[in-house]
């Protein structure tokens, strides 16, 4: 089962106060549902390839409204053959309808967003929910593309949805393709918090977990390329730095040479791979004195100017 699935089952099975449920089944009909008239008789027919969301429509309907819910499985021709479930409600569709507030005077379905529906801040939580449960992906904490995505039907309903996110600190975007307006997260953070909200908890613990883990591969990675980097510089520029030393000691010799430049040579000779903050340590040690870092930076510059003076 994907990533995304494992948060939709627990979504499906998540326990909300009545008037969540009644604002979650809002957004599953106003974006999955069909209201057909069929011998003079209206009824509301929605298709889902997974169970548990099926289940989690039927609980739903038959929690605020109390009637029955047909269901059909059929299995489909393409390549991944996952059944898909149709559910059929006969009884009081108009009614349904009219009290979920779908419906203007003259019957035509509302495309915006009921304010009545989400007057409570949890009742906006559940309207997301549902908007995830149905039209909602998000990939793979594992993969190394963070994104989560809801595909909604107008651009006044993402706005609305993207207005509510950023009270919360979440940031999304908006942009239109084929198949409908794309309210999406890309910060790692912002899908956790997403996550949090909406409900899906242990979602949430697993997709921080996963992101903590390879976060933290990432930063080891990065310090040991960093090391290797460093390490490489430091062997170059000791290896220049003898040469300077060589050089020096071929053309004029050390007898006119100031004494903190000799112990930055006697350092150098004697330690030819370390890295001038390991030089640093060993000066008390090996000259008597304490050169600190900086110090024979300044030193081997100055060596680096006398041979070039000398290669001049």
């Amino acid at each position: 089962m994907s990533y995304a699935s494992e948060v939709k089952k627990e979504l499906s099975s998540i326990k909300v106060d009545n008037c969540c449920l009644r604002a979650e089944l809002y957004q599953i009909i106003r974006l999955q549902s069909s209201l057909i008239l069929n011998n003079q008789n209206f009824k509301i027919t929605l298709h889902t390839t997974s169970l548990a969301i099926a289940r989690r429509i039927v609980f739903l309907i038959k929690s605020i409204y109390s009637v029955n819910v047909g269901i059909l499985k059929k299995t489909r021709i393409s390549l991944d053959k996952k059944a898909l479930y149709y559910l059929v409600i006969e009884d009081r569709a108009i009614e349904i309808f009219k009290d979920l507030d779908l419906l203007d005077s003259d019957y035509n379905f509302k495309k915006s967003i009921s304010e009545n529906i989400i007057k409570k801040e949890c009742c906006k939580a559940a309207l997301i929910r549902a908007s995830f449960l149905i039209k909602g992906s998000v990939n793979d904490p594992r993969t190394n593309n963070y994104h989560l995505e809801l595909t909604l039907k107008t651009k006044e309903e993402a706005n609305i949805i993207k207005t509510i996110l950023e009270k919360i600190g979440i940031s999304s975007k908006i942009i239109a393709r084929k198949k409908g307006i794309v309210l999406y997260l890309k910060k790692a953070e912002h899908i956790g918090d997403f996550l949090g909200f909406i409900g899906a908890t242990n979602s949430r613990f697993a997709f921080e977990d996963f992101r903590i883990k390879k976060d933290l591969s990432n930063y080891v990675n990065r310090i040991i390329n960093c090391d290797v980097s460093n390490e490489q510089k430091a062997i170059i520029s000791a290896k220049k730095q003898i040469e300077n030393i060589e050089k020096i000691e071929k053309n004029i010799g050390f007898l006119n040479i100031a004494p903190r430049l000799m112990n930055a040579i006697i350092l150098r000779t004697s330690n030819p791979e370390d890295s001038l903050a390991e030089l640093s340590e060993k000066s008390e040690d090996l000259v008597g004195k304490y050169i600190s870092k900086s110090g024979l930076s300044h030193c081997f510059r100055d060596i680096s100017n006398i041979a070039e003076k000398i290669k001049k």
